[in-house]
């Protein structure tokens, strides 16, 4: 009974560290930069800038493992619910390098001051940062299938929802940062002007004297911004188009225009579904092989507990029978859950005592054990 009750407690305080850590985390760095972006007061906002970027790239992989997003490409099958990746690897070079010139900019105006920056970098800065942005909006639509189109229990939509709040606090610190700087940069005009002896330069600094008029120098600077950054990814054979290819050549999102192939069928066979769905150098998968008419992915694991049933099916079949209808009845639910390669994995990894003891009592009882191992799904 202590036992049990100990075990309850850590399970308690195991789910309670996990909602502070992935729930409450997030909502206390929203909390923190709605407060910097409308107060007077402001708190740490260089701190919170790389915490939200770190915590945010960190738990958005944590999402992606832990529910459905694979890295799997369109034309490559995956486990039934499971999802293919939301970017095109053949272009993820255009995505990585767009998240790059957003970064750098979004750093550039924070850490930079205004007095070592001058007012064409700055708009070139505010340029990037708004290309960040879009590309973070565009990035929240494709994978608007896993944000909300889930069907209910809505708490687990909730949470498959909370990297959205990533995209939220960037484009809060965005907006502070860039008004900071903006604001920044207008008191030095002045001495610019008197410094300055070309009469463009002046005409330039006499314009951005005002707050109102930095949005036009910054749109003006994001045409030049977009065109050298489309000649990088020319140069590395992204093509013209590729900044748009990585999210069409998709599957399964919002600007995905790619058919994929069937699911891989399980059909309740969780064990199926581990060798299908877990990591390769983790499940170990051997071939192709058929189940019920329909081709399915084999490992060793899978193999020794089939050939185990048909063992028990042949010297007990009483035994087999009952069992058999208590794995109908639990092991396609079991299967369900498992819809990420990293479950897969666990449950692999779990049943591997279970596929020594079968392997162990199938050299214990039959004549060629290897021959009944090997041919099964065959």
């Amino acid at each position: 009974m202590d036992f049990t009750f100990l075990n309850l407690v850590e399970m308690f305080m195991y789910v309670i560290i996990l909602f502070a850590i992935f729930i409450g985390i997030p909502f206390v760095l929203s909390f923190l930069n709605l407060w910097n972006l409308f107060a007077g007061r402001k708190l740490i906002p260089r701190v919170l800038l790389f915490l939200t970027l770190i915590l945010g790239i960190a738990f958005y992989w944590v999402h992606a493992v832990v529910f459905d997003v694979t890295d799997a490409e369109w034309n490559e099958e995956v486990i039934e619910g499971a999802y293919h990746s939301p970017l095109s690897g053949e272009y993820l070079f255009s995505f990585l390098t767009l998240i790059a010139v957003g970064i750098v900019s979004l750093l550039t105006i924070a850490l930079v001051p205004a007095r070592k920056l001058s007012p064409i970098a700055a708009a070139f800065s505010l340029a990037g940062v708004l290309l960040g942005n879009v590309l973070s909006v565009l990035f929240c639509l494709q994978l608007a299938p896993l944000f909300f189109m889930k069907s209910p229990p809505y708490f687990a939509g909730f949470i498959e929802s909370m990297p959205l709040l990533f995209h939220f606090n960037v484009l809060l610190i965005s907006l502070y940062h860039v008004r900071a700087q903006v604001l920044a940069q207008i008191p030095l005009m002045d001495g610019k002007i008197e410094r300055s002896r070309s009469s463009v330069l002046k005409r330039l600094y006499s314009f951005l004297r005002k707050a109102s008029h930095w949005p036009v120098a910054t749109f003006a600077a994001l045409v030049p911004l977009v065109m050298l950054t489309e000649a990088v990814l020319i140069l590395f054979g992204q093509g013209a188009d590729g900044c748009a290819k990585m999210f069409t050549m998709t599957a399964d999102w919002t600007f995905s225009s790619q058919i994929p192939p069937p699911p891989l069928d399980y059909d309740g066979h969780y064990l199926c579904t581990v060798a299908a769905g877990g990591h390769r150098k983790i499940v170990k998968p051997l071939r192709m092989g058929k189940r019920r008419g329909v081709s399915i992915v084999v490992n060793r694991q899978l193999m020794v507990a089939n050939a185990f049933e048909e063992l028990l099916a042949e010297r007990a079949p009483r035994l087999h029978g009952k069992i058999r209808r208590f794995y109908d009845a639990h092991g396609y639910p079991i299967s369900r859950l498992i819809t990420t390669p990293l479950r897969a994995d666990a449950v692999y990894v779990l049943m591997k005592p279970l596929e020594w003891l079968f392997a162990f009592a199938l050299y214990l009882l039959s004549t060629d054990p290897e021959e009944r191992i090997s041919r099964q799904y065959a």
